[in-house]
């Protein structure tokens, strides 16, 4: 997708992560353009019967799945600055996650991250997720 130039570019080749409890979407940004990477999603239903069997809490099996999301995430975020010099990201995380993203995250994801965004925007599509991250 292409940035109108109504909006700055994207100075430094930028990772935008957008998470929800169920998946977290990743784009690459570098000037005008932005594109969508990937999908992680949450483990499969039958990871969730056998997490049940452990949890008879139903707030704890949420954690649960949120830890393994976001052990993924890091992994792969890892990765992606690691080997295709992203300079920093953006991070969408819903406000109530916060810090149950910043726990899960590698230390070197923690350092390339310039913005931490509470907002669960990761149902909307790209051209409005670019808006709201560009108006601030």
């Amino acid at each position: 997708m292409h940035i109108s130039d109504h909006y700055s570019p994207f100075e430094k080749k930028t990772l935008i992560v957008v998470t929800n409890n169920e998946k977290a979407r990743l784009f690459k940004a570098e000037g005008r353009e932005v594109d969508e990477l990937e999908i992680i999603e949450s483990p499969e239903t039958a990871e969730t019967d056998r997490v049940t069997e452990m949890y008879t809490d139903l707030d704890q099996m949420k954690l649960h799945r949120l830890k393994e999301l976001y052990s993924a995430l890091s992994k792969r975020l890892l990765e992606l600055v690691d080997h295709d010099s992203y300079a920093t990201i953006i991070a969408c995380v819903p406000e109530v996650n916060k810090s149950h993203f910043a726990t899960h995250m590698h230390t070197d994801v923690l350092k390339h991250i310039s913005e931490t965004v509470p907002k669960n925007l990761a149902s909307m599509d790209l051209p409005n997720i670019v808006r709201i991250l560009v108006e601030g």
